[in-house]
């Protein structure tokens, strides 16, 4: 009868035994592969437009051209807080599951390089801003796609240059600021580096303000260098961006006080490496501050990868 019990309480405790969690990719303060989502090839600037638990990202790769020229491509992000583990996990979709992408790609790839998609609504309809060389240099391109969230009666507009913005030289990595009247990109019109500019909008952006160029000036911010700057993104009073100023490309930010930018300061080795760190993109989901950006250093599946962090440390 001992026995027997003791049989049964083993059983008891062995069906109680919790499932272990499989968790997919572990983000924390130190920079992450982002997995299954990078190729054998480059894949870098990114851009989340809706950042929340489940949401997309689109990026630049060459895979599809087995390392040629650029598209953009999509994929899909899940995120999962483990409060009992105090872990925030990360898997990764194709773009199979990104509903847009089937009207966007189409219409925006090109025999040429895309790079640098950034993306903002206005109302239900989506402007998609990138990079692009149909000629000798880059240029800044939107397309607009109506009714983003619907899953039928979508429309995608030609591709049409941002007025005001392409005058000289190459032209890339727009980014909006959260008040909707700047863009921000980086330049190398006034000589052989790049540098980060805003063109300052007398309205806010729009379809119509993209097309009018209705622009109040274009200004070239203080973080520049005399070095390459660029990829930079706003995020609240706080600007990151990709410079060479020391060697090769790390992160840098900077914030905003009195209404002029600080000395930037370069991001810590668990960020960036002695390889190059490019394209920063900054938000929140979960309340968790994170960056995604693109590096090319060792351990990674090919080229350039990208990589996710969580960045609220620099932002308090």
């Amino acid at each position: 009868m001992k026995f027997s019990t003791f049989i049964f309480f083993v059983l008891f405790l062995a069906g109680c035994e919790p499932d272990i969690y499989q968790y997919d990719i572990i983000v924390t303060e130190t920079a992450t592969n982002m997995g299954d989502l990078n190729s054998a090839y480059d894949d870098w600037n990114s851009d989340l437009p809706f950042p929340y638990e489940r949401s997309e990202i689109w990026f630049s790769s060459n895979r599809n051209s087995y390392g040629g020229e650029f598209d953009l491509v999509a994929c899909k992000l899940d995120f999962s807080y483990h409060e009992d583990h105090n872990i925030l996990d990360l898997s990764t979709g194709n773009e199979e599951y990104v509903a847009p992408a089937s009207a966007l790609l189409p219409v925006i790839n090109s025999p040429h390089d895309e790079l640098g998609p950034h993306s903002f609504l206005t109302g239900e309809d989506m402007l998609f801003l990138y990079a692009t060389n149909p000629g000798e240099v880059f240029e800044i391109r939107f397309v607009e796609l109506t009714r983003w969230n619907y899953g039928s009666g979508q429309t995608v507009s030609d591709p049409v240059a941002v007025a005001g913005l392409n005058e000289s030289g190459d032209n890339l990595y727009p980014c909006i600021d959260e008040e909707n009247r700047k863009i921000y990109f980086c330049s190398n019109r006034d000589g052989l580096t790049y540098d980060i500019y805003s063109a300052q909008y007398n309205s806010p952006i729009s379809k119509q303000s993209l097309i009018g160029g209705d622009i109040a000036h274009i200004t070239k911010e203080m973080v520049s260098s005399g070095y390459d700057d660029k990829c930079p993104y706003i995020y609240g009073d706080f600007i990151v961006f990709a410079s060479n100023r020391e060697g090769s490309y790390d992160l840098w930010y900077s914030k905003k006080y009195h209404d002029e930018w600080m000395e930037p300061i370069k991001l810590q080795p668990t960020i960036n490496s002695e390889y190059n760190e490019y394209r920063p993109v900054l938000f929140q989901v979960l309340g968790v501050d994170l960056m995604v950006f693109s590096s090319d250093r060792a351990g990674g599946k090919g080229g350039y990868d990208l990589y996710i962090v969580k960045i609220g440390n620099y932002l308090n």
